[in-house]
């Protein structure tokens, strides 16, 4: 069952082969936020190191646009890639693993409303971000992938080397969780 967003992501890709820049452009807003964090959650070095090689991902996208042979879903396609090229310098460099403790994440709120609801918005939006970030961080790296980089369970068992039972099961303890919290958060405002 193909998805509103794989829909939209293979219309952009038809857009990319025929070298459509703003398509490209699209693509690269859509997924490099969620491909930096992987990227963050499997490198042990400065993030400057991380963004070169989430860069070299979008270059190889663009330079390979016309032979581009997708089976699932440009998302998966995408953070196989960064997991592949990681993997490369792991071989390279024997660079140890890296175990995220610390990850920040800042989405900018795009809302167009009073300045009271824009208020409430970023005040819930930071309040939620709070409770997702005291989770264990393989939940939580889990739970970003599916909720915020739209993956399926299938693919992040894929790249995280797990079975698709571990990832539902850390989407359960991550969905409990929030709504636990979350209640325990309405109820003291």
């Amino acid at each position: 069952m193909i998805t509103t967003n794989q829909s939209e992501d293979f219309e952009l890709l038809d857009k990319l082969r025929l070298g459509n820049r703003q398509a490209f452009n699209t693509i690269f807003l859509k997924y490099h936020a969620g491909l930096l964090r992987y990227g963050k959650s499997l490198l042990s070095n400065t993030s400057h190191q991380t963004d070169d090689v989430v860069q070299e991902v979008f270059l190889k996208l663009w330079n390979q646009r016309n032979s581009l042979i997708i089976h699932s879903s440009l998302s998966a396609f995408l953070f196989t890639a960064l997991k592949n090229k990681v993997k490369d310098i792991y071989r390279e460099k024997h660079l140890p693993l890296y175990d995220p403790t610390e990850m920040q994440f800042n989405e900018e709120t795009n809302v167009s409303q009073s300045p009271d609801n824009i208020l409430i918005f970023k005040e819930l939006n930071y309040t939620i971000e709070e409770m997702i970030n005291l989770l264990p961080t393989k939940t939580q790296l889990i739970f970003r992938m599916n909720r915020e980089d739209n993956l399926t369970y299938d693919e992040i068992a894929s790249l995280l080397n797990l079975t698709r039972n571990s990832v539902k099961t850390h989407m359960f303890r991550a969905i409990k969780f929030l709504k636990e919290h979350y209640g325990h958060y309405k109820s003291q405002h």
